[in-house]
């Protein structure tokens, strides 16, 4: 018999060989999935409260479909960041046991890294695994030891939940009045002062739904500076205008909302400049 022949005899007995031991072999159990941290649905979250040691505790609302925090702010909230968030409810939990009450401090629950509620159900971060780094969170009388992706959501300060729109969703708007121009609406006509053949209705418009749809870096307390100017813009269907305080410093531009204490982070100063008609 050829060599070749006897090479090819060889392979095809391996063939069946691994063949044989692969369809009688056990087919391996599929691994069980870890449960979820908690049972709760988050389209049935109704109320959040943060507690943490970066500032005071703060609540926020789903009010008709959307979330407004009600304390310390009334403003609309950061809905994308608390959808984040509310992953929490549903992460995995590699471990459980018995809360060990004579061993709080072992697992950082004497002084708790933050508390977090949804609805009734409290939630209270502890320290991490010593070894693998997980972090324990406490729920009622029971320990769990999760994956450690969300400190920085319940560290988070108040103002980091707020909505970096600068208005509520649908708003509109039927004046805006700035240090260097002011727009307005005459029978149903945009106009602008000082008057300028070079500015279209179009431009006009651009510049409102600017104002309507941007949104800004972010949100901080605000600055103990003295402004530059005002901008007073009016809301359909509300009865006291929204007012900005300027400040220009070396962190950018910031509209400041002065009876709330916030300022607003702008990207650029396009917002505040006079609309133009493009080439």
């Amino acid at each position: 018999m050829k060599r070749q022949t006897l090479i090819n005899l060889f392979l095809l007995l391996s063939v069946l060989v691994l063949g044989f031991f692969a369809w009688f072999s056990p087919v391996e159990q599929e691994q069980p999935k870890q449960a979820p941290l908690t049972g709760l649905n988050s389209v049935e979250i109704k109320r959040i409260k943060i507690h943490n040691n970066n500032g005071p505790e703060f609540e926020m609302q789903r009010v008709v479909g959307k979330w407004q925090m009600v304390k310390p702010y009334p403003v609309p909230a950061n809905g994308p960041r608390i959808d984040i968030l509310m992953d929490l409810l549903s992460t995995p939990q590699v471990d459980s046991f018995p809360v060990p009450t004579e061993r709080l401090a072992e697992f950082g629950l004497e002084k708790p890294l933050a508390v977090v509620t949804f609805n009734d159900t409290q939630i209270t971060f502890g320290g991490t695994h010593p070894y693998n780094y997980r972090r324990y969170v406490r729920i009622e009388n029971q320990l769990y030891l999760i994956n450690d992706i969300f400190p920085h959501h319940v560290l988070a300060r108040a103002e980091d939940f707020i909505s970096h729109a600068l208005f509520p969703e649908n708003s509109q708007i039927s004046e805006i009045e700035t240090p260097e121009w002011h727009i307005f609406e005459t029978d149903g006509n945009w106009q602008m002062t000082p008057a300028s053949q070079e500015t279209s209705a179009e431009a006009l418009q651009n510049k409102l739904n600017s104002w309507l749809h941007t949104w800004v870096s972010k949100v901080s307390k605000a600055p103990g500076e003295a402004p530059s100017g005002e901008i007073v813009v009016q809301l359909k269907g509300v009865t006291e205008p929204t007012r900005f305080a300027i400040i220009r410093n070396k962190t950018g531009t910031l509209l400041v909302r002065e009876e709330l204490g916030l300022a607003y982070h702008l990207t650029s100063d396009n917002l505040l400049q006079a609309p133009v008609t493009p080439d």
